[in-house]
């Protein structure tokens, strides 16, 4: 039997959970058997775990919590929609601390288990490796806001487009709304984003260590990561410091693995970058914990019994 299923007691079997739902049995296993975990707010954590498995907003996990019994089993209490927000942004600064923690906690507990590594844990014999990338997530920038048309008044002024500036300059004037969200414009391939650039310095042992959440047109080469080692990364991060590393594409390739899980999981949960950042947070820790039990899935009964 796997470790997570005998920590878990809901009312409907876990042969018939949905993928969702056992994702959830998962991060129980893993907030209740984790020493870092098991001493943060648990409440407020586990309410922004459902918000990213369910990508839905704070008043929704009151409707889960209502509705969906094993979302109730995974809970155990529900707060207000406000209450949750209130205690969620207080949550951060702490969050972000037990966060590196968890992850060392996890690198321990992954070293006994190296045969069951995956591939990329063979980098971690030959130099002190991370895999380094930047993903940018988007978030909604509005087309009737002020902050929209000036950016269109400016563009337009650079582009030598007189025309349409009498139109824009009638709108900006009467325009009273401003923008929600607090992203920045960025160009990636030939085309345009809105919101926040994530980097993160991944291990061999493909668990994320370190996040930085930036505006989406921060430099790649300009983030910094305190991480003794060799960070592997594209041309775009080198040109500050010399621990910056071209090659190694079969390790490297494994970053990619989380910046598909953050775009599966992604929703515009917040409006400014420190909040959007705690739900970065939230993302890399279900991502860890699903590398680490898809580690322990492989793992004997008879030896995780010792």
């Amino acid at each position: 039997m796997k470790p997570w299923i005998q920590y878990y007691n809901g009312p409907v079997p876990y042969e018939y959970l949905s993928s969702w739902h056992k994702t959830l049995v998962k991060m129980n296993y893993m907030l209740v058997t984790s020493e870092v975990l098991s001493r943060l707010d648990d409440f407020v954590l586990r309410a922004l775990i459902v918000m990213v498995v369910w990508r839905c907003s704070y008043r929704n996990v009151r409707s889960f919590y209502m509705t969906d019994v094993v979302v109730r089993w995974f809970l155990g209490e529900c707060k207000s929609k406000s209450e949750i927000h209130r205690r969620a942004k207080g949550f951060r600064e702490v969050f972000k601390e037990a966060f590196k923690e968890h992850v060392k906690e996890l690198e321990g507990k992954l070293s006994a288990l190296t045969d069951y590594l995956p591939s990329s844990a063979l980098y971690g014999k030959v130099w002190k490796l991370w895999a380094v990338d930047s993903f940018i997530i988007e978030v909604p920038f509005g087309k009737r806001n002020r902050e929209t048309l000036k950016k269109k008044i400016r563009l337009s002024l650079k582009q030598r487009k007189y025309r349409d500036l009498p139109k824009l300059l009638y709108q900006f004037v009467n325009c009273k709304i401003s923008r929600r969200f607090k992203g920045e414009f960025t160009k990636k391939r030939n085309r345009s984003y809105f919101g926040f650039k994530v980097f993160i310095a991944i291990s061999p042992t493909m668990l994320v260590h370190e996040i930085r959440v930036k505006l989406a047109n921060f430099p790649d080469n300009e983030v910094d990561f305190f991480l003794s080692g060799y960070k592997i990364a594209d041309r775009g991060f080198v040109g500050k410091t010399s621990t910056w590393l071209i090659g190694f594409p079969s390790f490297r390739r494994h970053v990619e693995f989380f910046g598909t899980f953050l775009k599966n999981y992604w929703r515009p949960y917040a409006v400014d970058r420190e909040m959007t950042e705690l739900f970065v947070y939230v993302i890399a820790l279900i991502y860890n914990s699903s590398m680490y039990t898809s580690v322990l899935s492989r793992v004997p009964e008879a030896q995780l019994a010792h």
